[in-house]
């Protein structure tokens, strides 16, 4: 068997385990802590989301996601890898009742990353490059044998607890030593830019509603402004403000559509002074003012 051949038979072991545990539309989640299987039998409209870290490896359609009008496309035979937390749009592109877009995808923290950078001395070697926190690459049978290993554990679920931590850890391993590798050990290499504007964005989104001001959020995670500026757009494709502004309409959405919660409580929750200036930005977002989009997205975040 060649090594293609031999690739193809593990895409498609793969995609058999995934089916038998993804049986519902949309997310299904598992007892394996980050694990998820995403499922669709037909195409899906563009949907904001801020999405987590997480490692996304598609095994049947294709998607896109978006990040300011820069497109990341994905298929079968690939995988995406975001890195930190950003504001996107995904948008299903292929999929039928035939053959469903199936998708696999693995949360992961910091915590995580420092902790496999640390026990098998995975280090950054340029600190001073900041790559943009997604991006897109091509599975191989590595990663796809230790995917393989970590969803087959959910027939023996005694054996999870023990044996998953370690795979996810090897997976995470795996990532490292591929052609972005350096970006994933960047975010937690003491002094590395990335690691920086890593720091820079978790301070956004833990202090999302209140002002905010370049120069003392460059002084937080030792930068000088400028740098501060340039490596946060390179990561991000935005300015901290344009994150700021994406985080406090994102949670906003949360609570207007999640929580039942009214418009003009949800803007003053979340840092806005003025409704009206709110409903101009939700709607310059999402397209639509809160309440039509209440209405039409009641089920949003219904998982």
């Amino acid at each position: 068997m060649s090594q293609k051949e031999h690739l193809q038979s593990k895409e498609e072991e793969l995609t058999d385990l995934v089916s038998t545990f993804a049986t519902k539309e949309g997310t299904n989640l598992t007892p394996i802590s980050g694990l998820e299987f995403i499922r669709s039998a037909k195409p899906l409209e563009p949907v904001h989301i801020m999405h987590e870290p997480a490692l996304c490896i598609v095994l049947q359609g294709r998607k896109v996601i978006s990040v300011i009008g820069k497109d990341f496309f994905y298929k079968k035979g690939d995988y995406l890898i975001v890195a930190v937390d950003l504001p996107v749009i995904g948008e299903i592109l292929e999929a039928s009742e035939m053959e469903p877009y199936l998708c696999l995808r693995l949360n992961f923290n910091m915590m995580q990353i420092a902790e496999v950078s640390k026990e098998y001395k995975q280090h950054s070697t340029n600190k001073d490059v900041s790559e943009r926190g997604i991006f897109v690459d091509k599975t191989d049978e590595v990663i796809l044998d230790a995917i393989i290993r970590l969803v087959t554990l959910l027939h023996t679920p005694e054996d999870t607890e023990i044996l998953a931590p370690l795979i996810i850890k090897e997976i995470l391993y795996r990532i490292m030593q591929g052609k972005h590798g350096d970006t994933v050990k960047s975010l937690v290499a003491k002094g590395s830019k990335l690691s920086e504007v890593a720091a820079a964005l978790d301070h956004l989104k833990n202090n999302f509603s209140h002002e905010i001001k370049i120069d003392e959020l460059a002084k937080t995670v030792k930068l000088s402004p400028s740098a501060l500026y340039h490596h946060f757009k390179q990561v991000t494709t935005m300015t901290p403000i344009q994150y700021q502004r994406a985080l406090r309409l994102h949670e906003a959405r949360r609570l207007i559509i999640g929580k039942d919660m009214g418009v003009a409580d949800a803007a003053f929750q979340v840092g806005y002074e003025s409704p009206s200036y709110f409903n101009r930005e939700y709607k310059k977002m999402f397209g639509k003012p809160p309440g039509i989009d209440r209405k039409e997205n009641m089920n949003l975040y219904n998982v």
